[in-house]
């Protein structure tokens, strides 16, 4: 049987593993990878570990990196960057060499040196540029081989940025700029850990910070600092949580409050009445769509007529990469292309619209993307703001399906449906839809 005819005869499972599959042969590649590499081992044998740190994290923002892994094995150390969400293998390090950079590191940070047994968490300041500088956040975890490390570089050049940057239809775009022009409310960015939720709320805070208005948060960790916010950093040893930070906000006289997480009952029954005696919440859940998080907040134990009157918008993200605009091309469909987007399509509710016609694209790979065909990454949403008839089938303790049912009468589009349209935009990939949604 000719391939292409097997492929049509595949199961909607294996047709999305053949999918991914695809795209995840190319592998991150590039020279930078060994210049990093060189100038590292160099300094090494020089004992000049400053700038150790500043090349590998200089290095790692160059080809766009969020976090460098330090990964501990028997007989050598793995360094990895996590590259539009992926990590990708940069170069090995002797356990000599590495404990060079271990001490360099929780000196910086300011981490017990001598210590090595427990978890450890600290932060560091580095100058790159004349005006510039970056923070990292660092993390420690004992293993059998030693200390696993891993850095979170924090560029606050890149903390706030405009909803136009966000990568929002229309539709999307305008149920965000109501809900964050409200006097009260309360606003959830819900997703996994690196769905972009951080960079969601930051944006939105942006948007807020006039001088008009008193703007204050409370961070686990504080990732960026923002100028005219009030800013306070839990900490939950000495008693400062994020519900009593939240009733202490209280009365500090408020228009907006940011909690970084709601976590317990608790910070969940402050959180949603402040929103109901006038204030603008903003907060974070995770939960896999901005339906399903009604019934994680209402299994917490609030009341549903509670979370009616308090809630006003969900946002559901999660962040795939974008196709590399460098070396982006049309690419061929497959019999497994054409099921795939029709298949979504039924499941999200689309009509099947005709798939001749439709282009998808992909990145064939250079240096701009460390031939990875793709470069940089995208948010893909669900957004939902509460109607009253949506607070009425709340109320009533109505279904998710029910929810969901309404709120496609209005202006909802689901998650997959936004990367499906993303993807035949040009702007990413299917593959990338099923790997991530």
């Amino acid at each position: 049987m000719p391939k292409d005819e097997s492929q049509q005869n595949l199961s909607e499972e294996e047709l999305k593993e053949a999918v991914i599959a695809e795209e995840q042969e190319r592998e991150y590649q590039s020279d930078s990878f060994k210049k990093i590499e060189s100038q590292v081992k160099d300094w090494l044998a020089k004992q000049a570990t400053d700038d150790v740190l500043r090349d590998i994290s200089v290095g790692a923002m160059f080809i766009w990196s969020s976090d460098v892994h330090y990964e501990c094995f028997e007989e050598y150390v793995v360094v990895r960057f996590r590259i539009d969400g992926v990590l990708v293998d940069i170069f090995r390090l002797t356990h000599a060499q590495y404990k060079k950079i271990v001490e360099r590191l929780k000196y910086s940070s300011n981490l017990k040196l001598n210590i090595s047994n427990i978890p450890q968490d600290g932060k560091y300041s580095l100058k790159i540029e004349e005006n510039k500088k970056i923070d990292v956040r660092v993390s420690t975890l004992p293993i059998k081989y030693w200390e696993n490390i891993v850095c979170r570089i924090l560029d606050s050049s890149k903390a706030a940025i405009d909803f136009e940057d966000l990568w929002f239809f229309w539709t999307s775009k305008r149920m965000l700029n109501k809900a964050v022009n409200k006097k009260s409310w309360l606003i959830l960015v819900t997703g996994p850990t690196g769905s972009g939720k951080t960079t969601t709320l930051y944006t939105m805070l942006n948007r807020l910070n006039t001088r008009d208005k008193k703007i204050i948060t409370l961070e686990d960790p504080i990732e960026y600092e923002l100028e005219w916010i009030v800013q306070g950093e839990i900490d939950e040893k000495n008693g400062f949580t994020f519900h009593t930070g939240l009733k202490a906000c209280l009365r500090q006289d408020p228009d907006v409050i940011m909690v970084w997480e709601i976590r317990d009952l608790d910070t969940l029954q402050t959180a949603t009445a402040a929103s109901l005696t006038g204030h603008l919440v903003l907060s974070t859940l995770h939960t896999k769509s901005a339906a399903d998080t009604l019934d994680r907040i209402i299994n917490m134990g609030l009341a549903p007529y509670i979370l009616a009157s308090a809630l006003d918008t969900i946002i559901a993200q999660r962040l795939v990469r974008r196709i590399c605009p460098d070396c982006k091309k049309i690419k061929e469909k497959t019999p497994q292309d054409v099921a795939i987007i029709e298949s979504m399509m039924k499941e999200t509710g689309m009509s099947v619209l005709p798939t001749e016609h439709m282009k998808l694209y992909e990145g064939s790979g250079c240096p701009e993307c460390n031939n990875s065909g793709f470069k940089w990454r995208i948010g893909i949403y669900e957004i939902i703001t509460l109607t009253e008839k949506i607070r009425d089938i709340i109320r009533k303790w109505g279904s998710v399906e029910q929810v969901i049912h309404e709120a496609r009468n209005g202006d909802l589009i689901m998650m997959k449906e936004d990367g499906i349209l993303k993807a035949l935009k040009g702007y990413t990939t299917i593959g990338e839809i099923l790997r991530v949604v």
